[in-house]
């Protein structure tokens, strides 16, 4: 396909769903169709133009195998790769154009409504002047720091080798291969639901999410139910409030390593020795794939507890007592008043620490898992940021590593893009 008609399959394709989902908001259709074409055109070259259109090259290549019902065929993972890229591309030139336009039309309208004869309508540039050095800074630590990020994923390169090669998407369509037609995924098929053969990466991601989803879940629970019980007004609450926030500063480090000696294999360790005195055989905290697991969940939820419990109990001392004493003449138990006032209160409070929670159970779980399993037994408790470490350090492939860090800041863009969406509606602000 030449890269010419690419580029207008992208222009049109664009033009089409975006003036759909345009027409469907009640936006227009024209001007959807419009903002689509321009930006399918600008968002295919973004794209294409440093890929030097290679993903239209046979040569760079590369297949697995996709099991549909029974139905097996190979698919191209440079170009399902390609077209998610640009599909991403071009949706945030779609979302930029719109912002503008409204910008534009909101700007014109205040002109029109302020303009009076004999008077000068101007362009105010000093916030740009007061926002210069923090884009500035920007641009130069994590705008372009970002995009050399991204070539060097499309590079051959190797740590301690100044000589690198293009490679089109090879290392991105790798994570999904492991090699040339070595990876074979099903769906309603052989694997019932969806099961892949030959594809560590896919592993590493679902450890990632595994962890992710119970850190986030036991951490903010047990926040929860301790700030409620610290809430309580008895003697010296601020005392134990401040011990119960020290877990908090406890790095990740000092964590794996205290956890390594309470869960010590061999039932060595103090958790299993002290069943041992009970009776109760040795549970194999760190030499079992699942109890491994399990372990670093608990490890990494203790190190965050802190932090939770003092946000929480802030959250529930802001909650208006007028409130629950209201609901509590109205014949609500406890229950129904936690439920039904208590949660709805605190809702934003809730969402700030599950956000920060997610983020640290993708990003900071390194240290911990490091010294507590060091991502075993068998890739166990690899996840995606130790999984980017071990490639880019330890095996010294810069450009693979480069490419599962930005899968990794995909990842967690989009988490985010979904809790802002499905928690960010449910969050109440203020009494009323």
């Amino acid at each position: 396909m030449p890269p010419f008609l690419f580029t207008c399959l992208a222009s049109c394709l664009a033009a089409l769903v975006v003036g759909a989902l345009s027409w469907r908001r009640g936006s227009g259709l024209q001007d959807g169709i419009a903002v689509g074409a321009i930006a399918g055109f600008l968002g295919s070259l973004a794209t294409m133009i440093p890929l030097q259109f290679c993903v239209l090259d046979p040569k760079n290549h590369m297949f697995f195998k996709l099991s549909i019902l029974g139905q097996t065929i190979s698919v191209n993972a440079v170009t399902l790769i390609a077209l998610l890229l640009v599909a991403v591309v071009i949706w945030g030139f779609a979302l930029a154009i719109n912002i503008l336009r409204r910008q534009w039309r909101a700007r014109g309208a205040i002109w029109r409504a302020d303009t009076a004869p004999g008077t000068f309508v101007g362009y105010d540039i000093s916030p740009w002047i007061f926002l210069a050095p923090t884009v500035v800074g920007l641009a130069i630590f994590t705008y372009y720091p970002a995009a050399q990020n991204f070539f060097l994923g499309t590079q051959l390169a190797r740590r301690g080798v100044t000589n690198t090669a293009f490679i089109c998407l090879d290392n991105f369509a790798n994570l999904i291969t492991s090699s040339l037609q070595d990876a074979h995924y099903y769906i309603f098929s052989d694997g019932f639901l969806w099961h892949a053969e030959n594809a560590r990466y896919l592993a590493v991601f679902g450890n990632s999410i595994f962890f992710s989803v119970l850190i986030v879940l036991l951490a903010n629970m047990l926040g929860i139910a301790i700030a409620l019980l610290a809430s309580q007004k008895i003697r010296a609450a601020s005392i134990y409030r401040t011990l119960m926030i020290w877990p908090y500063a406890i790095s990740g480090v000092v964590v794996g390593v205290v956890f390594a000696v309470l869960l010590g294999g061999g039932g060595s360790g103090f958790f299993n020795q002290a069943l041992r005195l009970l009776g109760f055989p040795p549970i194999p905290f760190l030499s079992d794939p699942w109890w491994a697991r399990v372990s670093v969940v608990m490890a990494a939820a203790w190190n965050k507890l802190g932090f939770n419990v003092l946000i929480y109990i802030a959250a529930l001392q802001a909650v208006p007592i007028e409130l629950i004493e209201a609901a509590s003449i109205d014949g609500a138990g406890a229950w129904k008043r936690f439920l039904n006032v208590t949660i709805p209160m605190i809702s934003p409070y809730i969402f700030f620490v599950v956000f920060l929670n997610l983020n640290y159970s993708f990003f900071d779980l390194y240290a911990v898992i490091d010294n507590l399993t060091e991502g075993g037994p068998v890739f166990s408790t690899t996840n995606l940021v130790v999984d980017v470490i071990r490639v880019g350090v330890e095996s010294r492939d810069i450009g693979k590593a480069a490419a599962q860090s930005i899968v990794l800041f995909i990842v967690v863009i989009g988490l985010t893009y979904m809790q802002f969406r499905v928690m960010g509606r449910r969050v109440t602000y203020g009494a009323d």
